[in-house]
């Protein structure tokens, strides 16, 4: 006689399935979009600046420095959105261009600035001693210099390429920065979990980079999202004085200085257009800013 075996059948899991990543993500966006419209807002228009810089070869209708004198100074039109300047260059294209430098120097500035206020902001507050005074003197005394004196003097040293410029900025945004990395690490760094790790024999390059650095991550990304928009408009402030980028490469602050205000009173689309776009840029990226800083600080979560 055959014997049938039944196996007991398995237990139903009560516990609910997790959703997937993607899920995850955009149930995040919908909150940040609900809770932070103008922070939304602010990340819509730094997605179509990227979009718009990465694709600008595609988006400009045409050449950004291509001249034609038979079309100069034209108001905005169907086949110039928004005018052309007095050499006959299309000011859209220029704008799209500019796009492309601008986020050059914002992502360029924005890295050259917070690596090194991380670390040297990081080694100021856990060393401490001697050598968190005389850092901390240094700082004093370059942010007793004008920041925009301080700029020019660099760029003169260095030259007014692109690059010269981006290392500008970022050395007096870096001197800044660490003195806020300096004062989140002070406080990070009298956590328990800090005093544990090293009672347990932990190195202070361990410490300092997988107990401290990630405890300090949100005012990082706070400063990285603020600097953006800063670093944009000083690069402006630096053409627009003839310091920075140098025609007939196109950028917002050359384009507000050498055809704007030359040319605001006969042709205002020259002056209304980069300054509309850097306007905007800055604006959203200020306001993408505020709201990270919102929800990414716990004391600020609550706040309406």
């Amino acid at each position: 006689m055959t014997t049938i075996s039944r196996e007991a059948p398995s237990p139903v899991s009560l516990v609910p399935a997790r959703p997937g990543a993607g899920r995850r993500a955009w149930t995040t966006a919908r909150r940040f979009v609900r809770r932070k419209p103008l922070g939304a807002f602010g990340a819509a228009v730094i997605l179509i600046l990227i979009v718009v810089a990465v694709f600008a070869e595609v988006l400009a209708p045409a050449d950004p420095i291509a001249q034609n004198q038979r079309e100069a100074l034209l108001g905005p039109s169907a086949k110039h959105l928004a005018g052309t300047d007095q050499f006959g260059r299309d000011v859209m294209s220029r704008l799209i261009h500019g796009a492309r430098i601008s986020l050059y120097v914002g992502v360029g500035a924005t890295l050259l600035t917070l690596v090194p206020a991380t670390v040297l902001g990081i080694l100021s507050a856990y060393v401490g001693g001697a050598f968190d005074y005389l850092f901390q003197r240094v700082v004093d005394a370059i942010q007793a210099v004008p920041g925009l004196i301080l700029l020019i003097a660099i760029v003169v040293v260095l030259g007014s390429n692109l690059f010269n410029i981006i290392v500008a900025l970022s050395f007096g945004g870096a001197i800044v920065d660490s003195r806020v990395m300096r004062g989140a690490t002070m406080q990070v760094s009298k956590a328990d979990y800090v005093s544990a790790a090293r009672v347990l024999g932990a190195t202070d390059v361990r410490i300092m980079f997988q107990h401290i650095l990630p405890n300090i991550m949100p005012p990082i990304i706070v400063l990285a999202s603020l600097g953006f928009g800063q670093f944009i408009l000083a690069e402006a402030s630096l053409s627009f004085l003839g310091f920075g980028i140098q025609p007939p490469a196109p950028s917002w602050g050359n384009m507000l200085a050498s055809e704007g205000r030359r040319y605001m009173y006969a042709a205002p689309w020259l002056l209304w257009a980069p300054a509309a776009a850097l306007s905007l840029v800055v604006f959203g990226m200020n306001m993408f800013g505020d709201a990270l800083r919102d929800v990414l600080d716990p004391r600020l979560r609550g706040v309406r």
